[in-house]
């Protein structure tokens, strides 16, 4: 009788392996027709077997893990694309810990895919305004993936880091510091332009992947230096962008235009964008024939498209103050005395190359004590709201890296909350003058929870 169960129980769990395989079929081919929200309860029933089938064994072998972290982690991505942005957060949190469950089993092979789940997670976190849980996400990804270095492939290894890079110049873009927004879409240029022979060699679908990142980062780049004013290297990363596909001639506009139209949307609108901007530097550069051969391209393409990448254009050292620039600033206004030497070098060395988070400005141990140098100048900083902005989010920012990796979260909280509070609340002040409500409610939320750990009476909804 014990065999028969025992039989019973495989061949179940055969069938519903092939079922699995089956409903894998029927949503990729959903996903192929543009129709994901129909292949998302064909996921669902997919991850539902595969954990009757771990139950019916009595525990997990690593395959059905990988199996189940690869089910989760796509249906996390069909429930970004529906609009179901906090169930696809439980969906790859659930991917994350089967791949962990599987690399203790020492596949190390899991790296990578727990990798490409957190930078997923950041985006999902970008999507729902919360802006610190998405830069901090990639924040540890990116200085994991630095520390680590090469495992093997050097190639394969600088491919991954520069889609890291890519990710984090992306949700760095709003918010962030623009030295470092630079610093890893200029990585990101310089990491597939030293492999172009490689990356012609990879195939079809690849090789198109990154040779379109490499035009979203040049035009990334070249959008950001032409804003810090660095009009050459600008025009550098510009013609990097549009040298990734055909010379633009007048004559070939229809043949082209036919052609990039049959193109995946996203390929298409990062040609449009690369060429719109491309027709801005060159316009602020005095290049107007140039200029305007470009904008016709960009609009004869896609005109709303070409239409927002215009209007979103700032023009040459027209853009956000970097921290190293913000620190300077204080020093100017407040004295030596106030912004010491050490204190400057969190903003980093001119033309820096190597640091992309914040969390890489100072050594872990001192992320709380480095939070604590900038909130300390920007009390009195009430009068210069962007100085505010720009330094109280990157204290913001070090404080929440300390606090993640805190070992006794209560003695931290106990050193630090009460200046985190204070900082958080003249952050929320000066986003509020500039009229940013949704970062305001991000960083209230980082309020609710300093203030509830300082007065166990607080209320979060003021009652």
């Amino acid at each position: 009788m014990r065999w028969g169960r025992t039989s019973r129980g495989q061949n179940s769990n055969d069938a519903r392996r092939s079922q699995v395989a089956l409903l894998e079929e029927q949503a990729l081919s959903m996903f192929q027709q543009g129709r994901t929200a129909e292949a998302v309860p064909l996921q669902e029933r997919a991850v539902e077997l595969v954990h009757a089938v771990i139950a019916t064994q009595g525990g997990a072998i690593p395959d059905d893990l990988v199996m189940l972290g690869s089910l989760q982690y796509g249906l996390g991505s069909s429930l970004r694309a529906v609009d179901r942005p906090d169930d696809a957060l439980a969906a790859l949190d659930a991917a994350e810990e089967a791949y962990g469950d599987v690399l203790d089993t020492g596949r190390r092979d899991m790296v990578q895919r727990i990798t490409d789940v957190q930078v997923r997670r950041a985006r999902t976190f970008q999507e729902l305004g919360r802006v610190t849980d998405s830069i901090l996400e990639m924040d540890s990804v990116v200085r994991a993936a630095v520390l680590a270095g090469p495992d093997g492939d050097v190639f394969e290894f600088e491919l991954g880091l520069s889609r890291l890079l890519y990710t984090n110049a992306l949700v760095l873009n709003q918010y962030g510091d623009p030295d470092l927004i630079l610093s890893s879409a200029d990585a990101v240029v310089r990491l597939i332009t030293s492999n172009g022979l490689k990356v012609n060699t990879l195939e079809g679908g690849d090789r198109a992947y990154y040779i379109d990142m490499l035009r979203c980062a040049a035009t990334i780049a070249m959008r950001g230096h032409a804003e810090q004013g660095r009009a050459e290297i600008a025009a550098s990363a510009g013609r990097i962008a549009v040298d990734t596909w055909a010379e633009v001639e007048r004559s070939k506009f229809p043949q082209l235009i036919r052609e990039m139209g049959e193109m995946p949307s996203m390929y298409r609108n990062s040609i449009v964008r690369a060429a719109a901007c491309y027709g801005k530097l060159t316009e602020a550069l005095g290049q107007r024939e140039l200029s305007q051969r470009y904008r016709d391209f960009a609009r004869g393409l896609d005109a709303d498209v070409a239409g927002r990448t215009e209007q979103n254009w700032l023009g040459l050292g027209i853009g956000s103050i970097t921290m190293g620039t913000a620190l300077h600033r204080a020093r100017n206004l407040l004295g030596v005395g106030q912004v010491p030497d050490e204190v400057l070098l969190l903003g980093g060395p001119d033309n820096t190359r190597s640091r992309f988070t914040t969390n890489q400005r100072c050594p872990r141990p001192q992320w709380a004590t480095s939070a604590r140098e900038l909130a300390r100048i920007v009390a009195p900083l009430a009068q210069h709201p962007q100085l505010v902005a720009t330094l109280g989010l990157e204290a913001h920012l070090l404080y929440a890296s300390s606090l993640a990796v805190a070992e006794d979260a209560t003695a931290w909280h106990v050193a630090n909350s009460r200046h985190w509070m204070y900082l958080l609340r003249d952050l929320v002040k000066a986003f509020e003058q500039a009229g940013d409500q949704a970062i305001c409610q991000d960083l209230e939320r980082w309020t609710d929870v300093t203030c509830e750990v300082i007065n166990p009476f607080h209320d979060p909804h003021g009652h």
